[in-house]
This record gives C-alpha cells, sequence and structure tokens, in this order.
C-alpha cells in the first residue's frame, strides 16, 4: 500500500544512518575498553609479581637469618648444635627445617639429628636457591631451599611449600603467579615442573628477585579481559551504550522530524505512541461492567497526552487512520487475551472505525485475527462508525459488512444524532446498536426539548430491535432516566473514565474477585 511503502523507504535510511551513528561510539568506547583492560591487567599482573616477591624476599631473608645462625655452630658436634638448629625451626617464621653440611655432605639435621646425605650443590640456582617437589620426609609438600656457605660447611634452610602456594594464591585473587627458580618452577596448587612455563595468555610479566636467584611470572588466563570488564569496567560500558542509545536515537528522531501534521503522526505511528485507553461499558440494570469501549490516545514525548478531536481528523484525512487502529486492535489483542478469562461471556470490545476503514479489505483480516487471539475465550467485537465521514453504500461495502456480520463481529453508529448521516446508516447499513450522544444525555433534568429527542431515538431503537448505548452518563439522575426508558448500556464517568491497559487489567481483576 502506499502508506506501508513509504514508510518504508524513509524508514529504512532513518534506521541505517541511526544505527551507524549509535554504533560509532559503541566501537570506539569498546576499542578504548579493551585497550584499557589489557593494560589493566598487565599492571595488576605486575603489581601481585611485585608483591609475592617482597613476600618470598621476607620469607628467605628469614631463611638466610636462620642459616646465618646456624653456621655459628657449625664446628660444634651434632647432638650440641641440633639444639640450636631446632630453636631456629621453632622461632624464624617460615622456616621449616635447617640442615647443616661438610663438605657437601649433610651431616646434622634439625628433625633428625645426625644424618648423612649426600648434597649437589649444582642443582642449586647460583649454588644458593633450589625449589623441590618435596624429599623423604615429605615426598608430597614442596619446598623452597635456601643454602648459605662458609668455607667447606654450610646451612640449609628451608621455606615450607605452602607458604609458598598460599602467598602465590592470596596476593592477588584474580591473576595466575608461578614462582620460578633455575629450571624448576611451582603454580599456585604447589606442584613444581622442570623446564619453564609457558607464557600466560594475557598480561605476562616476570619480576626478578634483586636479592635471591629466582623470579615471580604474573598474568591472566584466555578470557580475563571479558571478566574484568564486567567486574571493573561495567560503569563504562553503560555509559557508552548510553551514549550509543543516545546518539542512535538523537539521529532517529532529528531525521524523522516531520515538517507536515500528517508526518508527525507517521513518526508518532512508528514511535508506538498512540496506545489505548478502555472505558467501561455497564449494565443499566445493575452496572456491572460488560464491556469497554477502546479510544485511542496519542502520548506525545514533548506534548503529552494528545486529544483524539485534535489528530483523529487528521488521520482519517491522512489515510493513517487505517494502520493507526490496526496497532492499536494488535495491543489491545497483546494485553487482554492472556487475561481473557476476565472478560466473561458476552463482553464487549468496541473500536471506532471510519470511512478509510470501510474501503480497506484487510480490516476482516484485522477483525478474524483479533478474535482469534483470544481463543478459547471470545469477546464480542463491535465495530462502531463514525460519522466525520460520510461512508458510502457500495458492493464493496455491503460485502464487508456482510462478511463481518458472518464472522460475528457487530456494527454500531457512534455518537447518534449529531451526524449529518445517522439516518441514513440505518437505511443503508444493517447495524447492531445505536450510541446515543452525550450531548442528549447532559440534557437529562435540564432541557425539555432534548429530552423529547431522547425519548424518541430511544423508542425509534425498540421499534427497530437495536441495542441502546447511552454515552457521558456522569449522575444518578442520568443513570435511573437512561434505565427506566430502557437502555441497555452505559457509559460515562459516573462508571469509570478512560484508563491505560494495565489499569483496566487491574481493574478488571478486581471487580471480578469482589464479585465472588
Amino acid at each position: 500500500m502506499p502508506l506501508r511503502s513509504y514508510t518504508r523507504r524513509r524508514l529504512l535510511p532513518r534506521l541505517v544512518f541511526a544505527l551507524s551513528m549509535a554504533a560509532l561510539p559503541l566501537v570506539l568506547g569498546s576499542l578504548i575498553i579493551y585497550w584499557q583492560a589489557l593494560r589493566a591487567l598487565t599492571a595488576e599482573a605486575q603489581t601481585a609479581s611485585n608483591e609475592a616477591l617482597r613476600l618470598f624476599d621476607v620469607m628467605l631473608d628469614n631463611a638466610r637469618g636462620a642459616a646465618q645462625v646456624a653456621l655459628l655452630h657449625a664446628e660444634e658436634p651434632c647432638d650440641q648444635a641440633t639444639q640450636v638448629l631446632r630453636e631456629q625451626v621453632a622461632v624464624v617464621p617460615f622456616v621449616r627445617s635447617v640442615n647443616l653440611t661438610r663438605d657437601d655432605d649433610i651431616y646434622c639435621t634439625s628433625l633428625f639429628g645426625e644424618f648423612e646425605e649426600r648434597l649437589d650443590p649444582s642443582l642449586y640456582a647460583e649454588g644458593r636457591l633450589r625449589l623441590m617437589a618435596g624429599n623423604s620426609v615429605t615426598p608430597d609438600s614442596a619446598l623452597l631451599v635456601l643454602r648459605r656457605v662458609l668455607g667447606n660447611h654450610a646451612a640449609l634452610a628451608t621455606v615450607d611449600g605452602r607458604y609458598l602456594s598460599n602467598t602465590l594464591q592470596l596476593v592477588d585473587q584474580r591473576s595466575d603467579l608461578q614462582l620460578q627458580v633455575g629450571r624448576q618452577w611451582m603454580d599456585e596448587e604447589g606442584r613444581v615442573f622442570d623446564g619453564k612455563p609457558a607464557a600466560l595468555p594475557l598480561g605476562h610479566v616476570e619480576a626478578h628477585s634483586q636479592k635471591y636467584p629466582y623470579s615471580v611470572i604474573g598474568g591472566f588466563p584466555a578470557g580475563a579481559q571479558w571478566q574484568h570488564i564486567r567486574e571493573d569496567a561495567l560503569p563504562l560500558v553503560a555509559l557508552m551504550l548510553m551514549l550509543g542509545g543516545v546518539s542512535g536515537y538523537a539521529c532517529f528522531w532529528l531525521w524523522g522530524r516531520s515538517a507536515t501534521p500528517s508526518l508527525e503522526l507517521e513518526r508518532a505511528l512508528l514511535a508506538g505512541e498512540f496506545v489505548p485507553y478502555l472505558q467501561p461499558l455497564v449494565d443499566a440494570l445493575d452496572g456491572h461492567w460488560i464491556g469497554a469501549e477502546v479510544l485511542m490516545r496519542w502520548i506525545h514525548p514533548r506534548e503529552g497526552m494528545v486529544g483524539p478531536d485534535l489528530f483523529i481528523p487528521l488521520a482519517e484525512r491522512s489515510g493513517l487512520i487505517v494502520p493507526m487502529t490496526r496497532d492499536l486492535m494488535h495491543q489491545v489483542a497483546d494485553a487482554l487475551a492472556p487475561h481473557g478469562q476476565l472478560l466473561g461471556e458476552g463482553f464487549h470490545l468496541g473500536f471506532n472505525i471510519s470511512a478509510r476503514h470501510c474501503a480497506e479489505p484487510g480490516l476482516f483480516d484485522d477483525c478474524r485475527e483479533f478474535q482469534a487471539r483470544f481463543l478459547p475465550h471470545r469477546p464480542e467485537l463491535t465495530l462502531e462508525l463514525t460519522e466525520r465521514e460520510l461512508i458510502d453504500s457500495s458492493t464493496v461495502t455491503d460485502e464487508l459488512f456482510d462478511k463481518l456480520h458472518s464472522l460475528g463481529v457487530y456494527l454500531a453508529i457512534d455518537d447518534f444524532g449529531t451526524g449529518n448521516s445517522s439516518l441514513a446508516y440505518l437505511h443503508r447499513f444493517q447495524v447492531d446498536a445505536l450510541k446515543i450522544d452525550k450531548s442528549f444525555v447532559a440534557m437529562i433534568g435540564v432541557d425539555a426539548l432534548s429530552l423529547h429527542i431522547l425519548d424518541s431515538i430511544v423508542e425509534l431503537c425498540g421499534k427497530l430491535e437495536l441495542r441502546i448505548v447511552a454515552e457521558g452518563v456522569e449522575t444518578q439522575e442520568q443513570w435511573d432516566y437512561l434505565a427506566q426508558r430502557g437502555v441497555d448500556v452505559l457509559q460515562g464517568y459516573l462508571f469509570g473514565r478512560p484508563m491505560a491497559l494495565p489499569a483496566f487489567i487491574e481493574a478488571l481483576a478486581a471487580r471480578n474477585e469482589k464479585a465472588r
């Protein structure tokens, strides 16, 4: 159709341009965030490595102190030196054992006293430091051995590997840290391996001790940058998303600013600014809800609520009233169909249609689709014929109304008595109901002539066997008057103002609950 093709022609370049402007800050921002994440990971790994290095130096300083004290007793017999060795293990933090060697033979230990075992100095980095996966006493527990030499004697001070693994784990729980001593290295789990570890995928750094022959390797596993972005850069990501969204929306809105009222209506339709409001229809006998009229409201982003008398005539003249009504029916079906059990039998839902709708064969499909959405519940759909534009009786119109009647759709004349074609509609079309305009209802108790006209309309409907709906009922006096004269259905502020869909569903549920 002309409107759809024109809309698509205008919408596509607007969307492409708006999406491009929205993507630009997102792409640039994402690149910056990603680069900053990599830099942050490298800096964090460097900080963690330096801190682990500092703590390991403290441990080895303690071990060196214990070894120095042990060397002072190297010339003594082992049974005398053993007490000193055990004192060092007891009082010096991190030290697990202290041993003495003579000519590279271990002869005295803090654990066993006199002992015999050959020592290979070549296994020690720079002859001073060795990382072991375990020994004969604790084969499954790593240890770091510091060797301090004095002449042909040496002292071995051992640091427990659990201190080392705990340090690697706790210094920074997000990064991976490894301890490298010579050709051996240890991971955070305390496992010792031979050779040089593979480079860590992200933020790989190496920190070397200035005091001892070892280094700490730090970095992050693959994919850590995404976790970092989620944990540390989320506000910046949200800012970029917001900036991109605002940029794209601004471009879309600026391009779509309308130079004419009809284009502004088209823009509002594409933006979803036309929303349904429902006003209850009540039984004139007891006032319980038996239906609702669906009214179109325009929620303008700048002007707020726009009255239907300002935009409906323009929408009818421009032809936009057809897609606007179709969208209104979709919104009502989407919201009300899941609550079909609240409607009950015979619940009426009325939509206003104009001459433009009657020239559109799609109206039948719209009504059929609307009813199908409510299955197994099926409200009674009523189309209210407005009189702002004359509906011509033609073959197309007659066939359309016949098909609608076969579908179970009711036809009503809206605002009867105010247009110049109401009686002509009664003559031409097979209508099912009349809606008395609120101007006649307002005259109840005020103007006798208007009451005569009102009584005549009611009498005419009775003779034609038409249902009567009175609009604009605001007082109890009006309700009583209309009920006494056999008016079937009432509508007005006395029973409820037009309300948005969520409020209508809530009110309907509350009434059903109260009626139980």
